[in-house]
């Protein structure tokens, strides 16, 4: 933690400076501790809001079941503008990952810069992904990639055989049927592909309050290390897929019967069905 300027002692080139305690977390398995020191340097980065929301799932969960609601709901009305704006947050937040890991963000003025970069960025993702084809084709994309860790996650936890290479097949297989019917179908894209992921958003913004759910990276790693150690699969596994599964029909049922969740009649702003560019 860093000292501000005017609170700095001058001190000789030598001279041993005491740090100051501040706080300490020895809660989890990576242990912290908290120090203030002279030595210390200002400086900005991107990944500091990632730890942060590391270090505070309850907000990471919270956010993931107000997004997964949205999208569940209204998904089919808006699936131009969610698209859109799905891609441009994750350029803004891609860009100042980097931004960061070069150390860009280090000074008031480059991370000016960088958020100006970012924030174009962002806004050319957002024109170019809400388009209604390519926003399909997303949708396909990140739903396939969702749909894949289900499925895998089923396979490991019932028979207990890991393999990354049919993770990536199950996953790929995913991402392409959705589309191949995103071209053909897209009305059965915008609703149920949208209720699918809408409803594996919020069953995993559950996991991060109670736990019990291996992630995607933690499956991949255990595919990809062969001493790590397994899964653990409780109960609460079995529930979070039933919440998904009845999530996934009661999300399209809404999208199908609720009427201020129905998308707009062609020509009057209507998501275009089209699977063409």
């Amino acid at each position: 933690m860093c000292i501000p300027d005017s609170e700095r002692p001058i001190v000789g080139e030598d001279a041993f400076v005491e740090a100051v305690y501040e706080n300490s977390n020895f809660s989890e398995c990576d242990k912290e501790v908290t120090y203030s020191h002279a030595s210390g340097c200002p400086a900005y980065s991107a990944l500091g809001f990632v730890n942060f929301l590391n270090n505070n799932v309850w907000l990471s969960g919270t956010l993931m079941l107000f997004f997964g609601l949205f999208i569940g709901l209204f998904g089919q009305k808006w699936f131009n503008q969610i698209a859109g704006s799905v891609g441009a947050l994750f350029a803004f937040v891609a860009f100042m990952i980097f931004a960061s890991i070069f150390q860009w963000l280090n000074t008031t003025v480059g991370l000016v810069i960088c958020f100006i970069f970012a924030a174009l960025g962002a806004s050319a993702a957002y024109w170019f992904l809400s388009r209604p084809a390519l926003a399909i084709m997303f949708l396909c994309i990140g739903g396939g990639f969702m749909l894949g860790s289900i499925v895998e996650g089923l396979i490991i936890a019932i028979s207990g055989w890991e393999s990354v290479v049919f993770y990536m097949i199950v996953t790929a297989a995913c991402m392409v049927t959705g589309g191949i019917i995103g071209c053909n179908k897209p009305d059965l894209v915008t609703k149920y592909l949208t209720a699918c992921v809408g409803s594996y958003i919020f069953m995993r913004g559950w996991t991060y309050y109670l736990g019990g759910y291996p992630s995607e990276m933690e499956m991949y790693d255990m595919m990809m290390t062969s001493d790590s150690d397994p899964l653990e699969f409780t109960g609460l596994f079995w529930l979070y897929v039933a919440l998904f599964f009845g999530g996934a029909f009661a999300f399209a049922y809404i999208q199908s019967k609720w009427e201020y969740a129905h998308a707009p009649v062609k020509g009057h702003d209507a998501p275009a069905n089209t699977g063409s560019f």
